[in-house]
């Protein structure tokens, strides 16, 4: 087969120019021994342990799957796609599609899913058809253990799942299964909590985050997690007094921490490994600052340890540490009540250059400007993605495999020893995830696909295609 060089040439160069953003890390989450992120084409990869079916991937036995894998579809038909927002439960998933309809898979027997059923789903199935009116129109997800929230376009906010100590914010409390989403008392349109700015779950309390500032819980406080000075419970939403100016909520286990306008964050509740972050080991039942803090620009609360990260895109860690969570390269039974800068990766290069994180479980996901993602924690389920099991935890930062950097490479083509076929190449220092596009006419761009996520094998990965017309040009991208 024979090529015009300046064909070749232009392809080239048009390859060695293009950064790929078409399935870039939008969003990261995490459960129980899990990991599940987001991509910016629409489609929701997970990996870690497989409890319930929460994978995705169509079965329910215990497997342990250690590199990223796409959530396969509805009824296990092809995958899922065109989500544009996710949540991580504890042993479940949500999805959110531009229809406003929610998706969920994984264990189902407190009713997370939300599909008027106990029974665990393997792939996605819809969120709230039984709900009166059908729940639609959804746009902010939140979420971690056992129960579940959803805000719709008029502000309403809607609960599901557990309900033993009143985390459907609407006076009751039962031991059953709340199957059918239902709305969360003062939410209705004109209510004292309609329209918030977020909404998250501790284990056993909801939190709402208003437009003005001012953070509403209810469920039980028996850790201190209600923020209202009292360790009791409120079964009906009620505002955090004289607290004011949050930006954002993120809630771990037994704990919530809050960042506030001037970049300082705040935390109320558990505080036995110190994942409050105020130097002492005593549970709060008010907000107290997060001591050495400053220029604070997002919180995430995990189970027992808790992260900031900061203006400069680094990531400070606090809280318990026996497998790994502080990603300072030690792992430890003591607690640890004071935030600590995060430093180096496995590798000793410095750890910066941070736009995204979330402490969940007993492992974190760190997303940086590059693209690449980064975790660091318990590895016992492989859900730190790196391609191994580690039962002593990934005690600095490790790169998911197949998730590498954003980084421009040159496609080799050539034509391949069987007629008709041509052999495309690249090399690359870890497994990412690419697409193949071509095009016939360089001025239309590349708007064909040829192949979808390939998984790049370092250090020379190639593939053939059918090569038929002498003018198709190829390039790479994320």
């Amino acid at each position: 087969m024979k090529f015009s060089s300046l064909a070749v040439f232009c392809a080239l160069v048009l390859c060695v120019f293009s950064f790929a953003r078409g399935a870039d890390v939008v969003s990261i989450w995490g459960g129980a021994r899990g990991t599940v992120i987001l991509k910016s084409d629409g489609t929701v990869w997970t990996w870690g342990a497989n409890f319930g079916g929460k994978l995705g991937i169509g079965q329910t036995n215990a497997v342990n799957v250690s590199v990223p894998n796409e959530v396969h579809g509805q009824g296990n038909v092809g995958f899922f796609n065109s989500v544009t927002a996710i949540m991580g439960g504890e042993m479940h998933n949500l999805a959110l599609k531009p229809d406003g309809t929610l998706w969920a898979w994984g264990a189902n027997f407190l009713g997370q899913l939300g599909d008027g059923t106990v029974n665990y789903a393997t792939t996605p199935v819809q969120t709230g058809l039984l709900s009166v009116p059908p729940l639609a129109f959804v746009t902010k997800l939140g979420g971690r253990p056992y129960f579940s929230l959803a805000v719709k376009t008029d502000g309403t906010i809607w609960a599901w799942g557990a309900n033993s100590v009143g985390q459907m914010g609407n006076g009751t409390v039962s031991t059953n299964p709340v199957t059918i989403p239902g709305m969360v008392s003062n939410s209705a349109p004109g209510g004292a909590i309609n329209n918030p700015l977020q909404v998250t779950c501790s284990r056993d309390v909801g939190a709402a985050l208003l437009t003005n500032g001012t953070v509403w819980t209810w469920g039980s406080g028996g850790h201190g997690e209600l923020g209202n000075g009292t360790f009791g419970s409120s079964y009906l939403p009620a505002q955090i007094p004289g607290f004011s100016n949050v930006t954002q909520i993120s809630a771990g286990w037994f704990q919530i921490l809050a960042r506030k306008s001037d970049g300082t964050a705040w935390a109320w509740g558990n505080n036995f490994y110190g994942e409050l972050g105020d130097g002492t080991t005593s549970n709060k039942s008010s907000p107290v600052q997060v001591l050495n803090l400053s220029n604070v620009v997002a919180v995430s609360g995990g189970d027992r340890h808790s992260s900031a990260l900061l203006s400069d895109g680094t990531i400070w860690k606090w809280g318990a540490n026996d497998v790994g969570e502080l990603g300072n390269g030690l792992a430890d039974i003591n607690a640890h009540p004071n935030a600590a800068k995060l430093l180096t990766d496995k590798f000793g290069a410095g750890f910066s250059n941070i736009v995204m994180m979330s402490a969940r479980d007993y492992h974190n996901i760190a997303l940086k400007a590059d693209g690449s993602v980064w975790m660091w924690g318990a590895d016992d389920q492989g859900q730190c993605g790196d391609g191994v099991l580690n039962s002593t935890g990934d005690l600095r930062p490790v790169p998911v495999t197949g998730l590498g950097a954003r980084v421009p490479l040159p496609l080799n083509q050539q034509p391949d020893i069987q007629p008709g076929n041509l052999d495309l190449s690249w090399t690359c220092n870890t497994g990412e995830f690419y697409s193949v596009e071509f095009t016939t006419n360089l001025m239309n761009g590349f708007t064909s696909v040829l192949q979808s996520n390939v998984l790049s094998t370092p250090p020379l990965t190639t593939i053939t295609v059918p090569m038929t017309n002498d003018r198709l040009f190829y390039r790479l991208r994320f």
